[in-house]
């Protein structure tokens, strides 16, 4: 095998199946860098159980061939080539491959080609595409929602639910809530469990210069996306995913208007009074007529409170959150105003932009004493 290409495309490429190479893979060939040369293309898998994802850029191929390499170091070493071309050269007969770059000249043992599975494909009954603009909204507005606990699988995915020309984007850690639905064309109605972490790897290889299509092949427990030369094949969370609406209050006798940046920029400042050493830390929201008060108190810190104006309809009421939470949907709502609906201090509440229903959270109170 023998192929150059540029540095900065080889780079990119790694950088974009690095993530499907598990730290400690589960066998050690899932440790290694899959790459095929032929016909002016060069093809990089990496892979492991559950996540696949491959990448393929343009080269000068002089010999076809394949090679796997351990994938930490050929990364390390790509990242700081400062040659503009990379030439990789293996002969047929030895078991190390050749890197030149600059003045840089490295021999690098290979692993066993024969050991490396095949690439998956998902041959599908279900497929869509989504536009660029549609699919960032959707996983921005909910994936971090999701939890991270690996003990409760169901909860660290993203519901997508399609139905009547209409999708749905649901994030839940069973404490708070992200709902997103937008409207769409030629989606087949489904309901499947996109694990968070694969939506933001969609995230990420959507580079925002020119506008990319993101295509979805869906066939039982398997997600195949695709954007322009990178693919990603992962599993689907299977389970049931608990019935959402649900948890949605059906009335709200209290709504409040409060400005987004006034209540994120509170908030933050009242957490780092809290006092505590993880990330949870509450804060006391005080609602009357024109005023919000938000608070917070800890006996290693000390106290803090500020005012700041809202408009609300309903009686005065107190409620206390985690303050990661309400940072986390301020970040999210585009609105200069967001609008507040709750019955009681121990009811579930709902965030969402001003006058919008498209976009809604739902977060649980924390139970204090003012």
């Amino acid at each position: 095998m023998k192929f150059t290409c540029l540095t900065s495309d080889l780079n990119k490429a790694v950088q974009s199946i690095m993530p499907a190479i598990a730290a400690k893979p589960s066998t050690p060939v899932f440790g290694g860098i899959h790459i095929i040369a032929d016909k002016e293309i060069i093809r990089l898998e990496g892979m492991d159980i559950n996540l696949s994802m491959s990448n393929e850029i343009k080269a000068e191929v002089e010999e076809p061939g394949e090679i796997v390499i351990a994938a930490s170091r050929f990364n390390d070493l790509v990242r700081n080539f400062n040659g503009e071309t990379v030439k990789v050269t293996k002969n047929e007969k030895d078991n190390n491959v050749r890197l030149q770059s600059g003045k840089a000249d490295y021999k690098i043992l290979l692993m066993n080609v024969n050991e490396y599975p095949k690439y998956p494909s998902v041959e599908t009954a279900k497929s869509f595409v989504l536009e660029e603009e549609k699919i960032k909204e959707l996983i921005k507005k909910t994936a971090f929602a999701c939890s991270t606990d690996s003990a409760r699988p169901l909860f660290t995915g993203v519901l997508c639910e399609v139905k009547d020309g209409k999708i749905t984007f649901v994030g839940t850690n069973t404490h708070r809530l992200a709902i997103r639905t937008m409207n769409v064309e030629n989606v087949p109605d489904m309901s499947v469990i996109i694990p968070s972490v694969v939506l933001k790897e969609i995230n990420k290889n959507l580079n925002g210069k020119l506008p990319q299509d993101v295509n979805f092949y869906i066939l039982n427990n398997q997600l195949m996306v695709k954007i322009e030369n990178w693919t990603l094949v992962s599993r689907l969370i299977e389970g049931r995913f608990p019935d959402y609406k649900r948890v949605i209050p059906p009335q709200f006798t209290v709504k409040t208007k409060v400005n987004v940046k006034d209540l994120s920029g509170a908030v933050s400042r009242m957490s780092l009074c809290s006092g505590s050493e993880n990330d949870y830390s509450i804060v006391k929201i005080s609602i009357g007529e024109k005023e919000m008060k938000v608070m917070s108190s800890s006996p290693d810190v000390g106290t803090g409170e500020e005012i700041i104006g809202c408009n609300t309809e309903g009686s005065s009421i107190n409620v206390a959150f985690n303050a990661a939470y309400i940072m986390d949907i301020m970040k999210n709502i585009e609105t200069e105003e967001a609008e507040i609906d709750l019955n009681n201090s121990l009811s579930p509440v709902c965030i969402k932009p001003e006058s919008e229903e498209e976009y809604i959270y739902i977060v649980t109170p924390v139970r204090v004493i003012f």
